[in-house]
This record gives C-alpha cells, structure tokens and sequence, in this order.
C-alpha cells in the first residue's frame, strides 16, 4: 500500500489556524501538526512566533528546522544569532543551547531524531 500524499498546502493552512488565536491574543506560539515517524525520526510541520524561551535551552536531540514561510532567528548560548528565511534550514545540535525568535507568524518542518536523548 502506498503512503497517503497530503498536499503541504493544506497542512500550513492548518498549522496557521491552531497558531492564530494565540498570535492575535499577542502571545507567543508554538504549535504543530505531527507529520510522519519513521526510522526513529519525528517530522512535523510548526508554526512560532515571538519569543520561544528567555533564555537558550539545550536540545535533547539533533533537530532539523527547513523554513517553509517566514523567517527565524537562532540565539545561542554565546549571543550569536543566525538568521534562518523561507527555503533555507538549519540544524540544531544535541547538547547546544538555542533560544528560537520567530519575528513573524513563521511555518517550519522539523525533523527530530527519537529516542536518542
């Protein structure tokens, strides 16, 4: 049997509802839409926006970010800040510190290994 192909269009529309009362409120948001596990790999397509975190939290695990619209900045334990736009990615590392800012309403796909924390 064949996997069912779900047109990403219709995902970031979904994404952007869940995130949308949150954002109009004036809060930050982090939500999303789980995609596909596989291979001890999760993928999910998320919405941010503001400010994840105060400060940098280590990552448990290796975790892919591809930008699908918008634009993120990564903060890291020393300060420096890596601009991330529509159609680039990035990786974070296991044991790094990050804090994400999403300056705008930004749609990414995330893909995080499982299991290896």
């Amino acid at each position: 049997m064949q996997p069912k192909v779900t047109d990403v269009e219709v995902l970031k529309k979904q994404v952007r509802r869940l995130a949308a009362g949150r954002v109009l409120s004036g809060d930050s948001a982090s939500v999303g839409l789980d995609l596909a596990r596989a291979d001890g790999f999760q993928a999910c397509i998320k919405a941010g926006y503001g400010e994840l975190s105060s400060a940098p939290e280590k990552m448990a695990r290796d975790r892919l970010l591809w930008i699908l619209d918008g634009y993120a900045e990564i903060h890291d334990d020393t300060g420096r800040m890596t601009a991330v736009s529509q159609g680039e990615s990035t990786v974070l590392k296991k044991g790094a510190a990050y804090r994400l800012h999403f300056p705008n309403l930004t749609l990414y796909l995330s893909v995080e290994a499982e299991g290896r924390g």
